[in-house]
C-alpha cells in the first residue's frame, strides 16, 4: 500500500519544504511509502548546493514579497506558485527504480503517461511539450530511501519567471551548480482547457500505482511527522542560516 497525502490549499513555503523532509525521514525510518500532492504559495526554491545570489534576483523577490528557500534535493532553482502541482514520491527503498538517471526517466514517463492531451517527452529530469518545459524534478537519497519530487506547471502566473530567476535572463552567470533554463509552458496553455489540480493529481497517482504495482489509500500525517515539520519550519527552513548558507 502507498499512503496518499493530499493538500491543495497553498501552504506557507517554509512549512511545505519542512514537511518534505519530515515525511522523507519518517519513510526512511520505516513509515510506509508515500505520495504527496501539494501546492505552495509563491516562492523561489533553490537546489541544495546553489548560490542564491547567483540564482535569484533577491531585490525583486523582496519587493514582491516572494521568499527564497533552499531544499534538501539537488538541481536548479524553480519558481513555485499556486498554479503549480507539486508531486512527491517517498520510498523506503528506491533501488528498484534504478539510479538517479533511471529514476528520473521512470518517474518522468509515469507522469507524462498520466497527462492527457499533448505529446510529452522526457529529457533527463524534465518533461517537455515540443521545446517548452512543463515539469522539472529533483531527487534526494538517504541510504536506500528515495525522495523524488516534481513541479508540474498547470496554469501560468502573473509574475513571469524571469522576473525572479536569473537563469531565465541572458546575463545569467552561475556559481557552482547551475540551473538549466528552458522556455516553459503550462498544461492550460497547451490544451486550451482549465484542468483542475485535483483531477491531474488523481491521474498521476493512478499512473504511479500502476507502475509500482501498488494500491493507494488516503492517509494522514503522523503526530511525529507534524512535530518534526514544525521544528524544521522554525529551525531550518525559516532560518537564514540554512536558506542563505551559499
Amino acid at each position: 500500500m502507498i499512503r496518499l497525502l493530499t493538500d491543495l490549499a497553498p501552504c506557507v513555503p517554509a512549512h511545505g519544504l519542512a514537511l518534505e523532509e519530515a515525511i522523507f525521514e519518517a519513510v526512511r525510518r520505516g513509515c510506509e511509502d508515500t505520495l504527496r500532492l501539494w501546492v505552495n504559495e509563491r516562492t523561489v526554491i533553490v537546489g541544495r548546493s546553489q548560490s542564491i545570489a547567483a540564482e535569484v534576483d533577491l531585490e525583486k523577490a523582496q519587493s514582491l514579497g516572494v521568499p527564497v528557500l533552499r531544499r534538501i534535493s539537488g538541481g536548479g532553482a524553480v519558481y513555485h506558485y499556486p498554479g503549480n502541482l507539486n508531486v512527491s514520491l517517498f520510498l523506503q527503498d528506491g533501488r528498484p527504480l534504478g539510479g538517479v538517471k533511471a529514476t528520473f526517466r521512470v518517474c518522468g514517463e509515469t507522469i507524462a503517461g498520466s497527462l492527457a492531451g499533448p505529446k510529452i517527452t522526457v529529457r533527463e529530469n524534465s518533461l517537455f511539450v515540443g521545446g517548452r518545459k512543463i515539469a522539472g524534478a529533483a531527487q534526494a537519497r538517504r541510504g536506500n530511501a528515495l525522495l523524488y519530487h516534481t513541479t508540474v506547471l498547470v496554469y501560468p502566473d502573473e509574475i513571469p519567471m524571469q522576473t525572479l530567476l536569473r537563469a531565465a535572463r541572458d546575463d545569467y552567470r552561475p556559481i557552482g551548480v547551475a540551473s538549466r533554463p528552458r522556455p516553459t509552458t503550462t498544461i492550460a496553455e497547451v490544451t486550451g482547457q482549465t484542468p483542475s489540480l485535483e483531477g491531474i493529481g488523481h491521474r498521476i497517482v493512478a499512473q504511479f500505482c500502476r507502475g509500482l504495482h501498488r494500491s493507494v489509500y488516503e492517509g494522514t500525517l503522523s503526530e511525529e511527522e507534524r512535530r518534526h515539520a514544525q521544528a524544521l519550519t522554525r529551525e531550518k527552513y525559516g532560518s537564514a542560516e540554512w536558506n542563505c548558507c551559499r
